[in-house]
């Protein structure tokens, strides 16, 4: 953990409605990581930018164990589609766990 955070990168393909994830965090920390951001999203306001259209989308959370802090970038050009594209990710993990 030399750089001071850890890392959850995330690749969703469209098409194939299939997720590539990779990183620092194991399934349980992908799992809380994406849940403390997504709860951190909530009231901030709807994102009216126009989303890119991609067959592919990558996100990639950051996180900071000194001060919790979670640092997100994507090429989804829209919060929303961001947004939609974590929770399906953890619908899945979800779902998984429950097989």
């Amino acid at each position: 953990m030399s750089a001071g955070y850890l890392t959850c990168r995330i690749q969703y393909d469209v098409k194939k409605d299939e997720f590539i994830v990779n990183g620092d965090l194991n399934r349980e920390g992908r799992s809380e990581v994406i849940e403390g951001f997504l709860r951190g999203q909530m009231g901030k306001g709807r994102d009216r930018t126009k989303p890119e259209k991609r067959d592919v989308y990558h996100i990639t959370l950051n996180w900071y164990p000194e001060n919790d802090r979670i640092e997100v970038s994507s090429d989804t050009g829209n919060k929303g589609l961001r947004e939609g594209i974590l929770m399906r990710y953890l619908a899945r993990l979800s779902a998984e766990e429950n097989i």
